[in-house]
């Protein structure tokens, strides 16, 4: 299928493109690999007027560590230099499991990080030929009034399939936006909306130009796990993503994020007080499981049935803290 009639525009500097992003006034995108965006644009899922790359933008692929020990990872930073970079920092091997496993060594090549966050969500009814589409009504997601996935529904469910946002919101990562203006800070599980139809929360004109990392920690194990059909290409049809800090043998703080469950990349709440100071034992390990496999709620639209996906997640939690408490 060939791409739709576009403008392509390569700016040298974030103040470049950011002029760019208001000149054009909304008919446009930004792009970064352009792995996801190019192949929604084949389908006619989105048909922009004009294209920024922002490829030609010197420094923005960097990852460097600051005078606060503090990882920034620029936004365009090729998934596969992301995976050997985060390679043999212990603390924060989420990231490089994640990068690793997203996709083939091909597409690494060419995704970048910010792409791989800020990416669309997925449907097995939305993310079809335009020929298909117009055999079926359209859903919310087309601009219609229903959900294919579930009866009488009034908002989208399509499903949030990144596999880097979940381990970055599991390490507190923040993302910092650039505007004509100034910069600013956001949290990245703060980014995203419920909203399949609208996944990014992050309106207006600015530029996403790196995710920054904490200083790692003594006593930190972080670990993602990835559920899908073929190792190869595939997106996580559930993916787990868990932080878990120690002092000795007890536990001292606790993230867990789940992929490919829900509309946005979905934090289990409030996991580092419940299970605060209590030792991970094995029957800890099966309530914690159980915990992650109440709050997962998938619903029947992509490749696999959503009862296996939710099992999955019960699995891939107890996998991942039998692994910290291994590695421990």
């Amino acid at each position: 299928m060939r791409l739709p009639y576009f403008q392509h525009h390569t700016p040298k500097s974030l103040n470049a493109a950011l002029k760019l992003l208001e000149k054009i006034d909304g008919r446009g995108i930004i792009m970064a690999g352009g792995t996801e965006l190019l192949n929604r644009m084949r389908l006619r899922l989105v048909e922009p007027e004009h294209i920024i790359s922002l490829s030609m933008i010197r420094g923005l692929g960097n990852i460097s560590v600051n005078k606060n020990k503090e990882i920034d990872i620029g936004a365009t930073a090729m998934l596969n230099y992301v995976a050997h970079f985060f390679e043999k920092v212990k603390p924060y091997k989420a990231i490089h499991e994640a990068a690793i496993q997203v996709a083939s060594h091909q597409i690494r090549n060419m995704a970048t990080i910010g792409g791989n966050i800020l990416q669309d969500t997925r449907c097995m009814f939305y993310n079809r030929s335009r020929q298909w589409q117009k055999t079926v009504p359209p859903c919310h997601k087309r601009g219609g009034n229903i959900c294919h996935a579930v009866k009488n529904s009034r908002r989208c469910f399509a499903v949030y399939q990144g596999d880097m946002a979940p381990v970055l919101i599991a390490l507190k990562a923040v993302a910092v936006f650039y505007t004509s203006e100034s910069t600013h800070e956001i949290p990245v599980e703060d980014i995203f909306s419920m909203d399949g139809k609208r996944p990014i929360t992050v309106e207006g004109n600015r530029i996403l130009a790196s995710i920054r990392i904490p200083s790692p920690e003594e006593g930190l194990f972080s670990t993602y796990k990835k559920y899908r059909i073929r190792d190869g290409v595939d997106f996580p049809l559930a993916g787990v993503a868990i932080a878990i800090k120690r002092e000795k043998d007890i536990i001292a703080d606790l993230r867990i994020c789940l992929t490919g469950v829900a509309s946005r990349p979905f934090i289990i709440k409030d996991m580092g007080h419940v299970f605060y100071g209590k030792t991970l034992s094995p029957q800890l390990m099966e309530e914690i499981a159980h915990l992650a496999f109440e709050n997962a709620h998938p619903v029947d639209n992509l490749e696999d049935s959503s009862k296996k996906r939710r099992l999955m997640v019960r699995q891939m939690v107890f996998d991942a803290l039998l692994e910290a408490d291994t590695c421990h």
